[in-house]
């Protein structure tokens, strides 16, 4: 494994534990913050995109794949917690009250 490789690697192990940490954290009760989880995919895309063409990227998208709907899913059960405690809001229809 090429030095890219392993830092794509260790970038993904490490959003893997965040969202792992967010869903431990959402278990127990607590509120999670995984703003920065989104950008951090961003990254290792970008990351992905510009690497050398040594790096297996198939296997990585399809990692970088599941990551993304863990996290959708980790977000959705966020936004549905949120709203059993009373964060939820009333959309907004645009009309004017």
């Amino acid at each position: 494994m090429n030095a890219t490789a392993h830092d794509l690697q260790i970038r993904l192990d490490a959003i893997r534990r965040r969202i792992q940490f967010g869903r431990e954290a959402l278990a127990a009760g607590e509120d999670a913050d995984i703003s920065a989880l989104s950008g951090e995919v961003q990254d290792v895309s970008e990351v992905l995109r510009t690497a050398p063409l040594q790096i297996d990227r198939e296997t990585v998208v399809r990692e970088l794949e599941a990551i993304i709907i863990d996290l959708n899913s980790l977000q959705r059960e966020l936004s549905a917690r949120h709203g059993a405690i009373g964060g939820e809001t009333a959309a907004d229809d645009g009309a004017d009250d």
